[in-house]
Formats: C-alpha cells, sequence, structure tokens
C-alpha cells in the first residue's frame, strides 16, 4: 500500500450511512467482498493520516509567510516572493521537498506562471507523501501492536495515546479496525477480535499462513476492474 493507492482509492470510492462502500459519488457499483471493503477503509484511514501530517507541513509555510509579511515582503513580485519563501521552507524541513506545497499555498491569493507545478517538484512531494505514510505505519505496528501487552498468545492489549485519539478525523474513528487490520496484514500477521473501547485496544495476533502482497495485488486488480467498469 502506498500513497497514490490511499489517495486513489480516497477519492474515488464514498462510503453511505452505514458505511457500504460505493465507487463514485454517484454510487454506480458497490463493493461487497470483504477484503475489498477492508482495504478501502484502511486506505482512507492512512490518507487522512497523511493529509494531517502534510497539513502540519502547510503550517510552517503558512508561519513564513506571516513572518515575511510582518517584514514587509507580501508585496514583493511573485517570483522573488516565491523564492523567498521556498529558500525558508527549505531551511526548515532541510531540503526541497515541499517546493510544490509551497506553490500551491502561494497560488491561494497569486496566479502566476513561476507558480506553475513542475512535475518533478510533484513527484518529490509524493514521495514525501509516500515516506509520512511508511512512517505511520511501521510507527502504529511497532509502537501499539508489537508492544501491546500479552505476548503472542491470549489477548493483547494497548493504549492509544490521548493527544492521537483527539487529533483522529471522524472517519478515522470509525475505521480503527480495518485499519489495524491491515497494518498487521502489511506486516503479515493477522489481527482478529479487533477492540476498541477509547482509549484501549484489544486484538488477537495470529501468525499468517502466506505472505500479504500475493493477495494485495489481487484487490487491487479487483477494484481497478470495477473502477475501469463503471467510469
Amino acid at each position: 500500500m502506498n500513497y497514490k493507492t490511499c489517495k486513489i482509492l480516497s477519492e474515488k470510492f464514498v462510503l453511505d450511512e452505514k458505511f457500504n462502500i460505493f465507487f463514485g459519488p454517484k454510487k454506480k457499483a458497490q463493493v461487497i467482498d470483504s477484503l475489498e471493503k477492508g482495504y478501502i477503509y484502511a486506505a482512507m484511514f492512512f490518507y487522512d493520516e497523511v493529509q494531517k501530517e502534510v497539513d502540519k507541513l502547510g503550517k510552517v509555510i503558512r508561519k513564513h509567510m506571516e513572518m515575511i509579511g510582518l517584514e514587509g515582503g507580501l508585496n514583493a513580485d511573485t517570483a522573488i516572493l516565491l523564492l523567498d519563501l521556498t529558500r525558508r521552507t527549505k531551511a526548515s524541513i532541510g531540503d526541497d521537498s515541499l517546493d510544490a506545497l509551497v506553490k500551491e499555498i502561494l497560488g491561494e491569493t497569486r496566479k502566476h506562471l513561476s507558480l506553475h507545478l513542475e512535475p518533478k517538484e510533484i513527484a518529490k512531494l509524493h514521495a514525501l507523501k509516500d515516506s509520512i505514510l511508511t512512517e505511520v505505519i511501521a510507527h502504529l505496528y511497532e509502537n501499539v501492536v508489537e508492544k501491546a501487552e500479552g505476548g503472542l498468545s491470549g489477548k493483547r492489549t494497548a493504549t492509544l495515546a490521548q493527544a492521537y485519539i483527539e487529533k483522529m478525523t471522524e472517519r478515522q474513528k470509525k475505521l480503527l479496525a480495518p485499519a489495524f487490520k491491515m497494518i498487521g496484514f502489511l506486516n503479515d500477521v493477522r489481527i482478529d477480535e479487533f477492540e476498541y473501547e477509547e482509549p484501549t485496544i484489544s486484538f488477537q495476533l495470529y501468525a499468517m499462513s502466506a505472505p500479504f502482497a500475493a493477495k494485495e495485488e489481487s484487490i487491487k486488480n479487483s477494484l481497478k476492474k470495477l473502477m475501469d467498469a463503471n467510469t
């Protein structure tokens, strides 16, 4: 699972009030298969998680814009302002992965040729989002699943940090179970009997008989066929 997959599934599929999954706003086709549904649920959860982190980075850029404004620099030519903003942003994070995001934010109030997004800038931003997604999944697996109390046999329990709970989107709060089950699959373990009573999660952990990668490709191919058939 990568950021591109999460983005496509989150944007192309919709949930009704009972959390049934349909393709497109006109609900042309319903997803029935349980694994396919779980995959989409998890993709939506992780898409929201990545967006929260990107929003944090956006706040850094907006803070730099505020500082430029206090220094009287917002009246500068757009190209000059862009150079200043990208320089400050790069100094904050150590590389130029956010150049595309800088242009998007500056483009909210200005129109200029210099704000055209270059393919390499978009690619760097997507790579950053992929990195965030990888870190999110690894962190939850290592710090929640692996460190849960209870050992390898019997029910395992873990407590989610209150700060993490408070930052979950409304959609994420309803998709916690499929997200954690997918975290297990992506690490080739099976999480069953998942229960959540804030702030505690409990689950049973099992070894998988075969790696999940092949099954994941089958799920993605099936969903692609569904989208192609209803586009």
